[in-house]
This record gives structure tokens, sequence and C-alpha cells, in this order.
């Protein structure tokens, strides 16, 4: 078994006018949140040029695939995956628009904003053994999106990754455990890592606010920010060392307006 640690993050873009929460002002706050953890690979989302040029040079140690882009119009957002090169060989990657046609840059089922799929396939670097990660973000208002974009993305990671693993999907899911879209990928035979680790329930998005959020819309209560695992060889959750929701914070600032989630997952040789 090796194991590798995986991190999940909306780190809010750079392109809102956020006043005290602008990049800028937690830019360095990000960067050290994920120099701490040192995570082996990492699922961005909303991620924009700048904030790119940000890690590029912080974190020069990494590499990665940007992947679609999203959103309606300029500046496009990415669903960024960012790895370890000396955990991590990178083998394929390819990515999907979350829509009826996604193979090209459109959006489908009242979706507010086109979304996409990214995807990387990997060989760790100290075995032989492989691990398929997607990475995306669905929807912040239209739960019929929401719901068929994991359908989507549940056909789509049966083509290109088969029924046996392993697989790790990250992404802002905007909504909570329970939801159809949670129990698509339930179905799909994925575990929940934040359960598999014994966790209570707890929130993801705060608002900039930290302890003081109280959610304003359904999509901004619990945790919508999940990580997912499948290995059949290997049972899931027997995979699933921890996950934790990273709460590093310097008041009045935060790396973002979401927790990052990191988790540490197991993958047979």
């Amino acid at each position: 078994m090796t194991t590798i640690r995986v991190l999940t993050f909306n780190i809010r873009g750079a392109t809102h006018d956020d006043g005290e929460n602008i990049w800028e002002r937690r830019s360095d706050l990000n960067v050290r949140t994920i120099q701490r953890y040192a995570p082996d690979l990492i699922g961005f989302q909303e991620t924009h040029a700048v904030n790119h040029e940000t890690y590029g040079r912080e974190l020069g140690g990494y590499r990665s695939v940007l992947g679609p882009k999203a959103e309606n119009e300029p500046p496009h957002q990415h669903n960024a995956i960012y790895w370890n090169p000396a955990r991590l060989e990178l083998l394929d990657q390819g990515g999907f628009w979350l829509s009826e046609t996604p193979h090209t840059w459109s959006g489908s089922w009242d979706t507010r904003c086109i979304r996409a799929a990214n995807w990387a396939r990997f060989r760790l670097a100290d075995s032989s053994a492989e691990l398929l990660h997607l990475n995306t973000h669905l929807d912040h208002v239209s739960e019929r999106a929401r719901v068929e974009g994991s359908k989507l993305i549940a056909a789509h990671l049966r083509e290109i990754a088969g029924d046996h693993g392993p697989v790790i999907v990250t992404a802002d899911f905007n909504c909570n455990p329970g939801s159809e879209a949670y129990r698509t990928f339930m179905q799909a035979g994925f575990t929940d890592t934040h359960l598999a680790a014994g966790n209570a329930p707890e929130n993801t998005f705060h608002g900039f606010e930290g302890d003081a959020f109280e959610p304003r819309y359904p999509n901004e209560e619990g945790r919508i920010d999940w990580i997912l695992h499948r290995d059949n060889r290997a049972g899931n959750t027997a995979g699933v060392r921890s996950c934790v929701v990273l709460r590093d914070a310097e008041p009045p600032i935060f790396p973002s307006d979401h927790y990052p989630v990191l988790a540490e997952i197991a993958i047979p040789a």
C-alpha cells in the first residue's frame, strides 16, 4: 500500500469584487495552507490565470493540467489538477463539459454557469499502481444540472476507468450528502472519505466568515466539498486513512470562502 494525500479546494478565484477578501490579500495564506499540508494531488475549483501565476511562482514543485474552460464568459475558470511529480507520474489527461453536448463548450439542464470536468491518470512513483483523478464543480443554482452532471460524470468514469479503480473524485458539489447528486455517486460505487474516516457533520462553505457563518441559501449549508474514492480491489472504506476539513485562518483573512478538505488514501500496489 502507498498512501497519498489528496486536497480539494474551491479557492474563490480572483475576479470577484470581494473587498478585503480579494486574492491579493489572501494569496499568501492560501499558498501557506497548501504548503503546510503538502498534498500529493490537488483538485482546485474556481481558478483563474492570476491564481495559476501565483501557484506557478510559489508552488513551483507542482505540475498542473487546467482542463476545459468553465463559466459563461471570460475570464474563464478552470477545475485545475495539480500534483507532486516526485509522487505521481502523469500518464493521460482529458476533460468534458457537463452538458448534453459534453465535447463542446456548452451548458444544459438550466445550469446557471457552464460547468466542466477535468481528469488525469497517474502512476505512483514508488509502485506500479495507477489511479484516476477527476475534478469538477457542479452548478450552484440548478439541482437538475447537478443531478444530470453527476450522472454524466459517472458514465464517463465507467468508460475511462472501468469499474475497478482506483478513482478519486474531488469537487465543490454545491449540495449536501443525501442529495440526489450524492446518491448518484454512491450508487456508482464511491465512498465518501469524510464518513469513512468517522467524522461528524460539518460545513465546508463559510463565506469568509469562519465560525461566525450562518447559511443564507440551501446550497451554502453543510458539507458541499467532498473527496470521493472508489477501489473495488481494496475495499473503499479500508483505503481511507483520514479526512479533515482544514480550518486554517488568520482572521479576518481566510484562504478562501470554502474550507479545503484533505484526505489520506491508501492505494494498493
